[in-house]
């Protein structure tokens, strides 16, 4: 039977290119947020149904998005310092428990969410086939 791995024999030198490594990735997974997000502001969606539910669920995404790395990233790091496979799977656990609970508030927020833009969208849609009293919405329409 093979022992299980010591990480406390990990020299200091390694924990540090882990560290820095995990560091990078963060530094350039912002980078691409912040760009993302940079984007996603300029995209005029005002002429649109529902728009401003539509942006209001993008955010909540990006959010959600940023949330869910910045934990991931944090556990990263906090695993570089394990020295026990005992505590990598404690921290795993701990982890994988509090990211259940945060999945799950997060989808009934964006369920939510959801909900609201089609009923936007379904009232924007619905009012757009509507004739108008000063005349018919379409040229070809006749009463």
């Amino acid at each position: 039977m093979q022992n299980p791995p010591n990480f406390a024999e990990l020299p200091d030198s390694i924990r540090s290119i882990m560290k820095s490594s995990i560091e990078q990735a963060k530094r350039a997974f912002d980078s691409f947020v912040a760009s993302t997000e940079k984007m996603m502001q300029g995209i005029d969606t005002s002429s649109l149904p529902a728009a401003d539910a539509m942006k209001q669920l993008n955010e909540k995404i990006a959010a959600f998005t940023r949330q869910n790395a910045e934990a991931n990233f944090n556990l990263a790091l906090r695993l570089t310092d394990a020295k026990q496979l005992s505590e990598i799977v404690e921290l795993q656990n701990a982890h994988v428990r509090e990211q259940m609970e945060t999945f799950s508030r997060q989808l009934e927020e964006l369920r939510e969410l959801t909900v609201k833009a089609v009923k936007d969208g379904s009232k924007a849609a619905t009012s757009a086939m509507q004739p108008s009293s000063s005349g018919p919405a379409n040229p070809y329409f006749s009463s």
